[in-house]
């Protein structure tokens, strides 16, 4: 569902979920009423002395009067108190706003042309915010490339992620969210595809969080309906990845063309290049498997290092979240990533390894290398190279 279709449906805001609402509603309220009654003062009054004090005919003289010290004081004076209660509420709900709880937990908020990236406490990566109900969480937000902004309505809260610095928002959710999540855009106009980059965030009850938590503290596992643990093929890991991460707002897989190559029939194509850090490189269909390893990996890593043709250099580097370190989960995935882009080719490909070709690799109950904890996560073996 478009967030956008969520806020169009609500009479002004989406109904308050988060303890900041409440000092950023009753401002906004105060404000408003305050603004509005002047407004009509001063343009009442305005409107009544055009007509009571118009010239009526050409011998009317203009009045002598040059002032009025009682009005004059009363109306600096009024105005005065009314931005000092102004300044009042604000700065209380400011204070509030900008202390976070020394409970709080935290999550490390990464933007990126054009999406958000959360790391949870337990090391966890995710496209969507999770936080509990009533408990108070921080985010440490920072920019990998250009200003972003990072908005949730329903909270009533916004701040800026800055490249180069981390700047912290807290809050406390107030209200389960409902099947969608409430919404998170992006307020800072950040390149082509800025009215994409938008997220939602899940306020879930305490054992509905440490679930989820483990779900994504290992993207390898699933259970069946059985309830049988079972390893996670690469092609499907890497598809899920393909939408987390945001490869798609970039890259379409059915062919189509956007802000970058897609990935249909991209593996053992023929590819040109408008920059490369290479001289003279370039990739054909006939180029063996390890070139077009390595070519997809550093594309990933460093997408900078070969501009494809007709395309320009705006994609930013994933090495923070696929490290590329040999045997980490964050180069498993990178591998899952790669596995996926070689599947959607035209090549026929296929991994060297599935849950069909060695079903007891996949087993928890056959495999003691299974990671059934997230200590055994690292041991993942690869399952293609």
């Amino acid at each position: 569902m478009n967030p956008l279709r969520i806020l169009a449906d609500a009479p002004m805001m989406p109904p308050p979920a988060s303890n900041l609402a409440a000092d950023v509603d009753w401002a906004w309220t105060f404000i408003l009423v305050v603004t509005t009654i002047f407004f009509c003062i001063v343009v009442g009054a305005m409107t009544l002395f055009v007509f009571k004090y118009r010239r009526r005919t050409p011998n009317d003289k203009t009045s002598e009067i040059t002032h009025n010290t009682p009005l004059e004081i009363a109306w600096t004076a009024i105005p005065l108190a009314i931005v000092i209660g102004f300044f009042f509420v604000g700065f209380k709900g400011f204070l509030n706003y900008d202390t976070p709880l020394g409970n709080s937990v935290a999550v490390d908020v990464m933007a990126r042309k054009w999406n958000f990236t959360f790391t949870y406490p337990n090391g966890a990566v995710a496209p969507d915010l999770y936080v509990i109900k009533d408990v108070p969480f921080v985010m440490n937000l920072q920019s990998q490339d250009v200003l972003h902004g990072f908005y949730i309505p329903a909270f009533r809260t916004q701040r800026n992620l800055i490249p180069g610095r981390t700047t912290n928002v807290w809050f406390i959710a107030t209200r389960i969210s409902p099947t969608e999540g409430f919404p998170i855009f992006c307020t800072q106009y950040c390149g082509d595809a800025h009215s994409k980059m938008y997220t939602w965030v899940h306020v879930l009850d305490k054992a509905g969080w440490d679930e989820k938590m483990k779900e994504l503290a290992n993207p390898f596992k699933e259970k069946d309906a059985a309830g049988h643990s079972h390893w996670v093929p690469y092609t499907k890991i890497g598809e899920k990845l393909y939408h987390q991460s945001g490869c798609a707002t970039c890259h379409s897989v059915d062919g189509s063309k956007i802000i970058g190559p897609t990935w249909k029939n991209l593996y053992k194509s023929d590819v040109r290049f408008s920059a490369s850090n290479v001289p003279g490189y370039s990739l054909s269909s006939s180029d063996p498997d390890d070139k077009w390893e390595a070519y997809l990996r550093e594309s990933i890593l460093q997408p900078d290092a070969k501009i494809v043709e007709s395309y320009n250099n705006v994609m930013p580097s994933f090495a923070a979240q696929f490290s590329g370190d040999a045997k980490s989960p964050k180069d498993e995935e990178l591998r899952a990533l790669i596995a996926y882009i070689k599947s959607i080719g035209s090549t026929g490909w296929k991994p060297a390894t599935s849950p069909e070709d060695n079903p007891d690799l996949y087993d928890a109950d056959k495999n003691p290398n299974h990671p059934e904890s997230l200590a055994a996560h690292d041991a993942a073996p690869a399952q293609t190279k």
